[in-house]
């Protein structure tokens, strides 16, 4: 396969990961967390997105590391120093600690009755995305970020407040 493809495919595997990401936190933000239910959208979102992060993360290995560890080290570790000013390639080993307890949440929701991921481990989710996204992600994905904290933000609004939160207020 050419360079062209390999590209290719490492970037739109990681930008499917993350739209898919972001169906998923906001189906349980605004759906799920409320009403703990086998929510299908969630679930599959979830799941699709964390597949699609581990062929992300297999298309990188393959067209731009050539199954070199060392490569990949040294790759992570320039561009964490050139947008933090920290030379480290150890957020390539939390990325791996990070796909597998992701992928053990998604293996537990497809064979357990409880099909809701932790809010912990969304809050984690979220972390590891934001910060994959500032290193690794041109400028303008904080267009879609933003737009992403405004819908949220405006969707939190339009809901209407409980019983349960009209007593907590007061």
């Amino acid at each position: 396969m050419d360079t062209e493809l390999g590209r290719n495919l490492i970037l739109w595997t990681v930008r499917a990961s993350v739209a898919l990401y972001v169906v998923a936190i906001w189906r349980y933000l605004f759906y799920v967390r409320r009403r703990p239910t086998n929510d299908r959208a969630y679930i599959t979102a979830w799941a699709a997105s964390w597949l699609l992060c581990v062929l992300h993360v297999l298309f990188a290995y393959h067209f731009e590391h050539h199954w070199d560890q060392a490569a990949a080290e040294l790759h992570t570790a320039e561009m964490t120093k050139r947008v933090v000013g920290w030379d480290w390639a150890g957020g390539l080993y939390v990325n791996y600690v990070f796909l597998f307890v992701w992928g053990a949440d998604v293996l537990r929701m497809l064979t357990n009755s409880s099909r809701v991921s932790s809010f912990a481990m969304h809050a984690v989710a979220a972390f590891m995305m934001l910060n994959a996204t500032v290193v690794f992600g041109p400028t303008w994905w904080w267009i879609p970020l933003a737009m992403l904290v405004f819908g949220m933000l405006w969707k939190k609004r339009q809901q209407p407040r409980t019983a349960l939160d009209a007593d907590t207020a007061a």
